[in-house]
């Protein structure tokens, strides 16, 4: 009985002792709720007298980025908040208004300590009088040219116009947009209120003029108290500031090349020098930079003037060309359109310095193991190849070293590059009409991944026209309404109350296959 006795003490011993892995349990994954009968005020108070605000909740809870998240409508300068423990205390340092709704917007800044757990877009609401005001507007806030959702849009609601921002002006209703550009007002008293919108792009609820984008809507709104799925919520559209042309860097690269960067995109820009020839590329598209050459590098320091019709006047600069910030004393070139050569297309050479002289006694241009002759022309640092029979079957280029000479007096090495053109049947292509009711002037741009494929100006309301050799994949198109007539998209003006020109994108994508042909009509009402 005795032995029995150890036994059976051993074992339990044994059994004690034994290691096993700790289960955490089932994960906590529901954020903090509101004990409503434990705060105070209560979650929809009115006849609220009291300048603190204890707010109860179910567990220990912390607040993330307030300066973000936290907000109050109709706003209140001196607040102050805190977690404690499980409560939340609002600290109000100054007079309420009589009769007012108050909502306190917390965003994500309520979470759990456990887990992190994040209570989204609670809100807190009490009035100083005898009801809760029940009024909303809910709206959408776009990009004006991409029409595309703005991070940090910040909307203000004014009870009056106002012509300038400042961060004396407080709004009388302030929100954020979601990321879907979609906003929404609550609580709202029952009144006309004037809308703006604008890209807080530091989160200091005040409108930076040189650098945000900014919206509004010329008519007041109007709040509401019942939802009507037969009217559609107003669009807000934000748009950049209007920019003066200027020249904000200029760069001198070995061995005469001159880089001019500017603080916006435009097509109508030219450079001259009295003192120098300059060889400058012609520009397709409209750009933020324009290159040139100095045919003489002797000189130490250029004098140039810079035209354009969005400049008030010239404007000269000097550059010193006796320090390049880089040495580039090779002669190169990028066959930019190779991968890519359409049908009676020539094969274009983009060479790093402009072209001097050509020696075709060194260049060979071969179909099938047979010379073909050489047509091309160069202008500047462009060479175009034109390809015979009509770029049909496959060809090697070859060109020995001093076929190409630049204005530097540098040379080509050996190259030798393998062309195959791709077939008419390797395209699509695209016949549209689009018509613009109340727009005799109209920009049309087919577009595919946001780059312009091509583009067409319409004078006369209807615009009928093909865009041939497509790549499959998806296409759109763009119409801008251009109505000062200048041939580009125009931003807003906030101060002049200016909307920007209506940019408007086909309702789908288009989609070209190899060798199909699709046909497009756009009436734009």
């Amino acid at each position: 009985m005795k032995d029995v006795l150890k036994i059976a003490v051993v074992f339990l011993f044994w059994s004690c002792a034994q290691q096993a892995p700790l289960t955490g349990g089932i994960k906590d994954t529901i954020p903090p709720e509101i004990i409503n009968f434990k705060s105070y005020p209560k979650n929809l108070s009115t006849n609220f007298q009291s300048n603190n605000i204890r707010i109860e909740f179910d567990e220990y809870i912390k607040l993330k980025n307030t300066s973000k998240n936290f907000f109050v409508n109709p706003p209140i300068e001196n607040v102050a908040i805190k977690a404690a423990n499980k409560s939340i205390l609002i600290t109000i340092n100054e007079e309420l208004k009589a009769q007012t709704t108050y909502t306190f917007n917390f965003g994500s800044a309520i979470e759990d300590i456990t887990e992190g757990n994040v209570l989204e877009d609670f809100k807190y609401v009490v009035s100083t009088g005898n009801y809760i005001d029940s009024n909303f507007f809910d709206g959408f806030a776009f990009d004006a040219f991409s029409k595309k959702p703005i991070e940090n849009t910040k909307i203000f609601l004014f009870e009056n116009l106002i012509d300038t921002f400042s961060k004396q002006i407080l709004p009388n209703y302030l929100s954020s947009a979601k990321e879907d550009g979609s906003f929404s007002l609550k609580n709202l008293t029952n009144q006309p209120f004037y809308l703006v919108a604008f890209e807080d792009e530091n989160d200091n609820n005040s409108f930076d003029y040189k650098t945000e984008k900014i919206g509004f809507l010329k008519e007041n709104i109007y709040p509401i108290n019942k939802k009507d799925s037969t009217v559609k919520p107003p669009t807000v559209l934000l748009f950049s500031p209007e920019k003066k042309l200027k020249l904000i860097d200029k760069k001198y690269l070995y061995p005469g090349k001159v880089l001019l960067l500017f603080n916006k995109k435009t097509a109508s820009v030219s450079v001259t020098s009295a003192e120098k020839k300059l060889i400058v590329v012609n520009r397709e598209y409209p750009s933020d930079s324009l290159e040139f050459w100095i045919d003489s590098i002797s000189s130490k320091i250029l004098n140039a003037t810079i035209s354009s019709d969005f400049l008030d006047s010239a404007k000269t600069f000097s550059i010193t060309t006796s320090n390049p910030e880089k040495t580039d004393s090779t002669f190169t070139f990028r066959a930019k359109n190779l991968s890519n050569l359409k049908p009676k297309e020539p094969l274009r050479l983009h060479f790093n310095h402009p072209i001097s002289t050509i020696d075709t006694s060194k260049i060979t241009l071969l179909k099938d193991s047979i010379a073909q002759p050489i047509n091309f022309s160069f202008s500047a640092n462009l060479f175009s190849l034109f390809l015979p029979n009509g770029n049909t079957g496959t060809y090697n280029f070859d060109a020995l070293p001093g076929a190409f000479n630049s204005i530097y007096g540098f040379t080509n090495d050996s190259t030798t590059i393998s062309i195959q053109p791709k077939k008419s049947s390797d395209y699509g292509s695209i016949y549209f009409s689009v018509s613009v009711e109340d727009s005799t002037n109209f920009i049309c741009q087919v577009i595919k991944k946001n780059k312009v494929v091509k583009a067409f100006y319409c004078s006369n309301g209807l615009l009928k026209d093909t865009v041939q050799m497509c790549l499959p994949g998806n296409y759109n198109i763009r119409v801008i309404k251009d109505s000062d007539k200048d041939g580009a998209f125009s931003t807003g003006n906030f101060l002049q109350k200016k909307l920007a020109e209506q940019v408007l994108y086909y309702n789908q994508p288009i989609e070209i296959k190899a060798g199909w042909d699709v046909e497009i009509n756009w009436k734009i009402k």
